[in-house]
């Protein structure tokens, strides 16, 4: 039987040019309520055919039955990191909600602006998952970074990921080890290896992490 999982129309996802800078422009979401509510919605749909209780789901988070509830009919904004536990529980790729292209071309083409934008946990920074589809090996994501903001809470997982610098300046941490990159910097490390980081310049920067295997 075929899922219910909504594809995104693009039609819901009006954005917003907030910046651009030479080659590199900026876009986020001018109306998040709408794409909020597909992304509830989708969830909802995957947590039903599941037969998992929001009760169940709340228990498997550490997130409460009320915001559970609200994010599903689109009342509330999501973090990458909450909806990153929602997926685990449930057993499915984050990229599965806005999956768009036909899983048999070849080519997987996201335009400028229309990748999966979500913010942080605990920071005004955030992301754009580039590859939206659910056979990738491979994850590629924008992060923006405004001053001092960036990833506060280390995080690993399994695989191995590089991260480059596109603009600005960006303090890395893996582990215990600190490493100041410049634009135009490139890192490599393993995935298991805890890692964050933060903006110490005066002006939004921005990083490209590609990591091996998705772990969204």
């Amino acid at each position: 039987m075929e899922s219910a999982i909504k594809k995104p129309n693009s039609d819901l996802f009006e954005k917003h040019l907030i910046r651009q800078k030479g080659f590199f422009a900026i876009l986020i979401m001018e109306h998040a309520p709408n794409y909020n509510s597909l992304l509830g919605a989708n969830i909802r749909t995957a947590r039903k055919e599941k037969r998992i209780s929001l009760d169940q789901l709340a228990s498997g988070t550490d997130l409460s039955v009320s915001f559970l509830s609200q994010f599903e009919r689109g009342k509330v904004n999501i973090s990458v990191e909450n909806l990153w536990k929602i997926t685990k529980f449930l057993d499915m790729t984050m990229v599965r909600l806005f999956a768009g292209e036909e899983e048999q071309k070849m080519g997987a083409v996201t335009r400028k602006g229309d990748g999966i934008v979500l913010k942080l946990e605990e920071s005004d920074a955030y992301c754009e998952s580039l590859v939206r589809r659910n056979s990738a090996n491979l994850q590629a994501t924008l992060y923006v970074n405004p001053p001092g903001q960036g990833r506060k809470v280390a995080s690993s997982h399994i695989g191995e990921e590089l991260v480059y610098v596109i603009r600005g300046e960006v303090i890395y941490y893996l582990n215990d080890q600190e490493y100041h990159l410049q634009e135009g910097d490139l890192m490599y490390y393993r995935s298991e290896t805890l890692h964050r980081w933060y903006n110490p310049g005066k002006w939004e920067n921005v990083i490209f992490i590609v990591n091996s295997p998705p772990n969204w």
